[in-house]
Order: C-alpha cells, then sequence, then structure tokens
C-alpha cells in the first residue's frame, strides 16, 4: 500500500510539474510598432485633435510609460527592437547605403520565441535588409508580409506602382500583388495567421508602415479632420493614425475570437518621433522640442503601452523611464524563454515594474545617436540621458556638416523643463562633463563593433533571382541622378541574366555599363525602352562589388532595379 501511495504521490509531482509554468502554454506575443508616430500622435497622451478610441480603452487597461524612448529614425529603432542591443552595437546606424542591414549573426527576438516553439509572423514594415541573408524568413520569422525598403513610394519602389492602395508587397520574399490599402492588407494577413495558429503559442510582429509619408489614406480617415477645420497635412496625417487604431483594434479582436485575450502579452510603441516632413503648425506636439532625426524629446520619445497576460499589473501610468532596448528582455522574461546564450543585452527587463510596480529602480543612462554615413562620429547629433539630466550636442544630423571642432553641449532638467527650453550647460558644467565621459566610454565600446556592410547573397538557394534596389547601394542618393556600389555575396560560381531597369521610357538610345569587380561589359538601353538585360554574364564565387549604370548627359545614373538571376 506504501509502495502505491508513493507511486500516486511521484505522480502528482509529475503532473504538477508538467502544469507549472514552465510546462504551461506560453503567452502569446503581439508586438506593434508604428511609423513616425511620436509621443503626441495618440489621444491617451492628450492630443486633443486625434481619434484613437481602441488605443484610448486599451491605455486604460494596459501599462502606460510616459518617458519611453526609440532610436530618432526607423532602422536603427528596429534594429534594438529586434535584438535588445544598441542599434549601433548591430551596425545598423542608417536607413540606407546597406546601413540598414541587421547582420544575419544577430539573435531575433523571432529566433528567440520560435526556438521556443513560437510560431512567428511579421506584417508590415521591416527596413532591416530587402534579400538575403538579412528577410524576416531569414532572421526567425516563419511567414513574412512587407514592402520593398524604408517605405511605400520611394525611388526604389516599383514603377507605377507606388502608391499605398494595391501596392505590390513582399510575402516571404516574393513579391505579390494585393488588393486595398496597404496596411489593412498587412492586418488581414495578421488576423489569419492568428486564426490559424492551432496549438503553437503565436508571436506576431504588427508593423504599420504609416503614418509615414506620403500621408494617403482613405477620404473617410481623412475627412472628419478636414471638418474639423484642420489642414489638409494634418488631416491626412490624423487620418492615417485612425486607420492603424482600427487595424489594431481588429488584431485585438482576432486574438479574443481565437481565445487567448487572457494569455497574451500586447507591446504597442512609435518607431521614432512625429515625421520632420511636416510643415503644418497645427499639428499637436505636446510642446515637445524637435522631430524625427532629432535627438530632442519629440525626435525620441514615443507612444508605449504594455498590457500583460492575465491583466496582471495593468491599468497604470509610470513615469520610469523605458527604451526599446528593454522589450525584447522584457518579452523573453514574460513568456519564460531563457535569454541566448552569449548575447549581452543592452536593454533590461521592465517586468519587475510592469508585474511588482517596483519601487527601487535604478537609475540608467540611456544614449541616442544619428546621421549619414558609414560609421558612427564622435559627438555627432548625441544625447545622453542620466536621471532627470540630458546632454544634447545637436549639430551633425543628416547630412549637416559636423566636425568636432563645430560641437556644441547643452544640459537640460527634464524634471523641471520637460520642454527643454533652458539650457544649463554654463551653469552646470561639472554634469556635461560627467555626461561626457560616460557617452565617451559608451561609445568606445560602440566603436569596437563591426561596420562592415552585410553582402547581399547572389546565387542562394534562398533566394533567386535577387533584385537589387537602391535601397542598399553604397555611394549615392536614391533617385535617379545617383549612382552607387552594391556588396554582394555571390555563392554559386556560374553565368547569371542580369536586367537592369530604369525608370522611365527613354527618348533615344543611351549606353550602359555593368562593372563586376575590376570586369567591365557594356551595353545600351534602345529608344522607347526602359530596360538593359545582359543575357549571359559569368560571376566568380566569393564577395565582389557590383555596379550598372546608364549613362545620360554625360552623368552615371544608376538603376532603380537590378534583378540577377542564376541560370
Amino acid at each position: 500500500m506504501k509502495v502505491l501511495e508513493s507511486r500516486i504521490v511521484a505522480l502528482m509531482g509529475v503532473l504538477a510539474l508538467l502544469f507549472s509554468e514552465g510546462f504551461a502554454q506560453r503567452p502569446n506575443v503581439v508586438l506593434v510598432i508604428t511609423d513616425d508616430q511620436g509621443y503626441s500622435d495618440v489621444g491617451f497622451n492628450g492630443n486633443p485633435h486625434l481619434k484613437t478610441p481602441v488605443l484610448d480603452r486599451f491605455a486604460s487597461e494596459a501599462t502606460v510609460f510616459e518617458q519611453f524612448y526609440a532610436c530618432p529614425v526607423c532602422s536603427p529603432t528596429r534594429a534594438s527592437l529586434m535584438t535588445g542591443r544598441s542599434a549601433l552595437k548591430t551596425g545598423v546606424i542608417d536607413t540606407q547605403e546597406a546601413r540598414s542591414i541587421l547582420k544575419p549573426s544577430e539573435v531575433t527576438i523571432a529566433e528567440a520565441l520560435k526556438g521556443a516553439g513560437y510560431r512567428t509572423g511579421m506584417f508590415g514594415k521591416w527596413h532591416l535588409g530587402d534579400n538575403a541573408p538579412a528577410r524576416p524568413i531569414d532572421q526567425g520569422f516563419d511567414y513574412s508580409l512587407t514592402h520593398v525598403g524604408g517605405m511605400i513610394g520611394a525611388p526604389y519602389s516599383p514603377l507605377g506602382r507606388d502608391n499605398y492602395f494595391n501596392a505590390p508587397l513582399l510575402e516571404n520574399g516574393i513579391e505579390r500583388e494585393f488588393e486595398g490599402y496597404c496596411v489593412d492588407a498587412f492586418t488581414d494577413a495578421a488576423v489569419e495567421f492568428i486564426a490559424e495558429a492551432g496549438e503553437k503559442p503565436f508571436f506576431v510582429y504588427w508593423a504599420p508602415n504609416t503614418p509615414h509619408h506620403p500621408l494617403t489614406v482613405a477620404d473617410s480617415y481623412a475627412d472628419p479632420y478636414r471638418e474639423a477645420g484642420l489642414s489638409e497635412e494634418t488631416a491626412r496625417y490624423y487620418g492615417m493614425i485612425t486607420n492603424i487604431d482600427d487595424n489594431f483594434g481588429r488584431i485585438v479582436d482576432a486574438v479574443d475570437r481565437a481565445g487567448a485575450s487572457e494569455n497574451t502579452l500586447f507591446v504597442f510603441v512609435g518607431d521614432n518621433g512625429t515625421s520632420s516632413l511636416h510643415k503644418q503648425e497645427d499639428l499637436w506636439e505636446s510642446g515637445l522640442r524637435g522631430r524625427k532625426t532629432y535627438v530632442y524629446e519629440n525626435g525620441i520619445r514615443v507612444p508605449a503601452l504594455i498590457k500583460l497576460p492575465g491583466g496582471k499589473g495593468n491599468g497604470k501610468r509610470l513615469n520610469e523611464v523605458g527604451s526599446v532596448e528593454d522589450l525584447m528582455p522584457t518579452i523573453l522574461d514574460v513568456c519564460k524563454v531563457p535569454y541566448p546564450e552569449k548575447v549581452a543585452f543592452d536593454g533590461r527587463s521592465l517586468l519587475p515594474l510592469l508585474d511588482e510596480g517596483e519601487t527601487d529602480w535604478p537609475e540608467r543612462t540611456f544614449y541616442f545617436q544619428f546621421h549619414r554615413g558609414l560609421e558612427p562620429e564622435r559627438y555627432r547629433n548625441i544625447a545622453v540621458r542620466n536621471g532627470h539630466f540630458k546632454l544634447v550636442q545637436a549639430v551633425g544630423r543628416g547630412i549637416e556638416p559636423y566636425s568636432l571642432e563645430t560641437a556644441k553641449f547643452e544640459l537640460y532638467d527634464l524634471s523641471a523643463d520637460p520642454l527643454e527650453t533652458k539650457d544649463l550647460a554654463g551653469d552646470r558644467p561639472e554634469i556635461v562633463e560627467r555626461l561626457k565621459e560616460r557617452y565617451d566610454s559608451w561609445f568606445d565600446g560602440v566603436m569596437e563593433s563591426d561596420f562592415t556592410s552585410v553582402r547581399t547573397w547572389v546565387g542562394s538557394e534562398r533566394e533567386n533571382p535577387v533584385v537589387l534596389s537602391r535601397q542598399d547601394w553604397k555611394g549615392g542618393g536614391l533617385f535617379d541622378g545617383d549612382n552607387g556600389v552594391f556588396s554582394l555575396d555571390v555563392k554559386t560560381a556560374g553565368y547569371y541574366r542580369i536586367t537592369c531597369q530604369w525608370s522611365e521610357l527613354l527618348k533615344k538610345t543611351h549606353p550602359v555599363t555593368l562593372k563586376v569587380g575590376e570586369s567591365v561589359i557594356e551595353n545600351s538601353i534602345l529608344y522607347a525602352e526602359s530596360q538593359c538585360r545582359f543575357e549571359k554574364v559569368y560571376l566568380e564565387k566569393g564577395p565582389v562589388s557590383f555596379e550598372a549604370w546608364v549613362e545620360i548627359e554625360d552623368e552615371k545614373n544608376g538603376f532603380r532595379f537590378i534583378e540577377i538571376e542564376k541560370l
């Protein structure tokens, strides 16, 4: 009898283990990041004009971060979001010139969750690489529906199909036609993905490419703001955000229909501050200074909501400072997924704040930097926040000329001056020096990183043909009249067909040059055509530089697209 009792006790122990938190169904994850939606661009942060009823209701049930930061522009933010690391350390320092491509050696949150049994899907703007080995399906996602590059309507968008309506999208890397508004299409796919998840926990990364320019949305969304007397530009911008709100509601409803609402973690953030392209003064910005690309508050402070599974710890607003770098460790902690080996997160888990409302939260230091170029430059357009003090050196933003001699340091006390109106640098030089020292130590660590650009794979089993766009060339802009060089890694030696696509029909015949390494091949685009094809080009295996241009009025003009197909 005692033997039987002991076996029963042992069996009960095993069952208890099986149904413990470690073995129970892990929480689902819905991670949302929007494009150019700053701190003030939601109703729940006080915008008096904007209608975001779903997000406002959700905010009342979630934890709202009053001080949550992203990078000044999108690709670096997305790299930090995917890795839990400083974007500069990942090599993603820009939005173009191959500096927005995430290295395959980085461990993404999708890879970590997939390894723990999750079904992973990505829907919307990726902007971390269009080709292997950097596409979403190369970085841990089972399914992806994205668009080319950083925006629809760019000088590298598909010809004649660069509108937010009926745009061609990339499904698992392959171009497909979709009807309707692009964000609606991304949401349709996400809703279907949730419905088909089955027994596996799901990870949905929903990243609408709005309200990024061009400001395009159905009149039904913009009209209420026009009728309220707002400018056309602001009406379209706010209409796009209301469309985001509606589509977020569709995802929440899909989770509810799947019976998963109580076991799903929701995270909602913006990728940077309000767009710097806005010209109208009727945009409500909470009085914050700057815009996207700036390191002042309105360039880096974003809306942020986190709703824990089961409702525990929800329904509060926090003043503790958080960052996109914190989201990967936070999500892994909530899902009880081990951190990847040999990965040193720069962020820290926010779960103690969310779950337990920890009051003894340590003082932290946050670093921000953005400018164009192939490597980071010391002090160029940077900010350092430690506690309530913030050091700013705003010279050198974008392509603005910069040298160490032109640097001008400013200091703000955000607890007393959240709008950054009173520069204290002259009054508190000791704090300026202390924050500069912290930045120097951090920057020295950043510069130990590898800033070699990721080479696009050609002739691999993962992707054939490969379509190159201006998004990832180096040395030039993005428009007709610009030219740049691609970095390729030819995986299989052999013959390739190379097709070069110009932006319009040419009015006369023009010479075309293809340069592969040091080899040069000549061809031409004929009158009334926009395409040139090299039918059989032999490529050696290994890394190589690649360039192609059409000569117009004695100027090199890089092509809009180049397709390279292994024969």
